[in-house]
């Protein structure tokens, strides 16, 4: 290889890593200023479960805490932080997600969500735990594939009631 082919090379290899660089940065920023801010800002805008931010600010919950409403009126509620009232009737855990449902056609019907990263906060077998049990789950009301849903990510967010 001659010295001209090995500077070129050279000066080929560093704008190429340059170019590299440049475009991790600005995908990296891009992620930060606008993707994870759409996510905090927008819950309730069809992402899927596992992309909203659950946290719920004190000044974003309804007016009255102490407002309980029925399964059946959580669709009225999207994008809302609510505490939801109903018996568990049907449950599934694909070892991926467990699914609380408070109506037999859990495609159209009200469900409480718990991913696998919460799963050790929770009892083991949780679809167990609290199936047939009356419950108030409280987090924020998202539309998901047509239905409403809550995601439990912490076991303070639902209650077993008497």
């Amino acid at each position: 290889m001659s010295t001209k082919q090995n500077y070129d090379l050279k000066i080929f290899i560093v704008r190429l890593g340059i170019t590299v660089v440049a475009v991790v940065l600005v995908m990296y920023l891009a992620k930060v200023w606008f993707i994870d801010q759409k996510r905090t800002d927008l819950p309730s805008q069809g992402l899927t479960s596992e992309q909203v931010n659950t946290s719920i600010p004190e000044s974003q919950q309804l007016s009255d805490t102490n407002h309980v409403i029925s399964w059946q009126d959580a669709a009225k509620y999207y994008g809302k932080y609510a505490v939801v009232e109903g018996i568990i009737v049907a449950t599934h855990n694909s070892g991926k997600v467990c699914f609380l449902n408070f109506h037999p056609d859990y495609k159209r019907y009200f469900t409480a969500v718990i991913f696998a990263s919460a799963f050790p906060h929770f009892t083991a077998n949780p679809e167990n735990y609290y199936y047939g049990k009356k419950v108030r789950v409280s987090g924020y009301i998202k539309e998901y594939k047509g239905k409403p849903e809550i995601i439990l990510n912490d076991p303070s967010q639902i209650e077993i009631l008497k």
